[in-house]
């Protein structure tokens, strides 16, 4: 796929114990994470999250971010028609999917997961997440300056970049660099 710009898609998994699983996508030039809770992984939650997301920011506005997504052939993205298709029965995004066995065409989610382990370990359940833990960890994972964007952090650069509607909508706020934590003890 040769875009621009696109958003890359894909799921990071609990403990064994636990059905909550993030679903997580990220703006490949801005860096802008965005993850979102599901109590189950599957078709249906996703797309839910679509719907959600295009109801608070609107179709025009959904479909100008999310016109293209890049995401693997897990089951829970399976049902790519529903996805494409919004609210109101118009197309909304387009799904990609990557080669078999190549989830390294998605490297800037897969890198970002690795924010994600820093304060959920691999192992750890997600039984006590909830959507404001879930949105305060993307909002400190998101404030972290990076050097792949000039000292800047993806927060300030997808302000200048992507429209602030979605911001707005999912409620994204930027946490001053010198309280940035990204540790276990950010969750609680």
């Amino acid at each position: 796929m040769e875009l621009d710009s696109y958003v890359q898609m894909d799921t990071v998994k609990s403990s064994r114990d636990s059905h909550k699983t993030l679903l997580t996508m990220i703006f490949t030039e801005e860096k802008l994470f965005l993850a979102f809770l599901l109590n189950r992984c599957t078709k249906g939650a996703v797309r839910a999250v679509f719907d959600r997301l295009e109801k608070r920011m609107g179709t025009y506005e959904f479909t100008s971010v999310f016109k293209n997504v890049l995401t693997d052939r897990g089951s829970e993205f399976g049902d790519p028609e529903k996805l494409e298709t919004g609210i109101n029965g118009i197309q909304r995004s387009s799904i990609y999917y990557c080669d078999p066995n190549h989830s390294d065409q998605k490297g800037a989610l897969e890198k970002n997961h690795e924010y994600i382990r820093y304060v959920l370990p691999k192992g750890t359940s997600f039984e006590k997440m909830t959507d404001k833990t879930t949105l305060l960890l993307l909002n400190h994972i998101n404030s972290e300056k990076r050097d792949s964007l000039n000292g800047h952090s993806p927060y300030e650069v997808s302000r200048l970049l992507l429209d602030n509607r979605l911001h707005k909508a999912l409620g994204l706020a930027e946490i001053p660099a010198d309280e940035v934590t990204l540790i276990p003890a950010l969750i609680k």
